[in-house]
């Protein structure tokens, strides 16, 4: 395994979840028609392949096995993910965006009964569990290439 093939993919995944990822997007991800949901978090998938092939291929490194992996496996990760919040919190919404995640590290949530520990324990372990999911991933693309 290479260091630099994972630190590789680690930036061009917070590059493809936090700046490539609009709310748009987001919303759409958690459409409740299996196809919509499939083509809308197909294209944020293509995103992250997409952005993983161009780092890899500009440091030298094994570009188009590993963006097909991680096209697969990405969009897999997310179709489990977001059918599980549609399950939980319902289609077409965010339980916590973005912007409320930030503002409740920062110490300052807007929506304190939303954004109580307890409250947001179920989204949380949603989330651990899909990043972790996804930073495993890497590691494995990493040692395989």
């Amino acid at each position: 395994m290479s260091l630099t093939t994972l630190t590789i993919l680690v930036v061009s995944h917070v590059l493809g979840d936090v700046i490539f990822t609009s709310y748009r997007l987001a919303i759409r991800k958690r459409n409740a028609r299996l196809l919509r949901q499939a083509v809308y978090i197909g294209y944020h998938a293509l995103v992250h392949a997409v952005l993983a092939a161009s780092l890899l291929l500009l440091f030298g490194g094994p570009w188009w096995q590993a963006a097909l992996l991680i096209l697969v496996v990405h969009f897999l990760i997310d179709l489990v993910r977001c059918r599980v919040e549609i399950a939980m919190f319902g289609a077409g919404r965010l339980y916590v965006k973005r912007s409320e995640l930030f503002a409740w590290v920062s110490g300052k949530p807007v929506d304190r009964a939303k954004m109580n520990l307890r409250n947001l324990r179920p989204w949380l372990l949603i989330h651990l569990v899909d990043q972790g999911s996804h930073l495993a991933s890497l590691l494995v693309v990493a040692l395989l290439f």
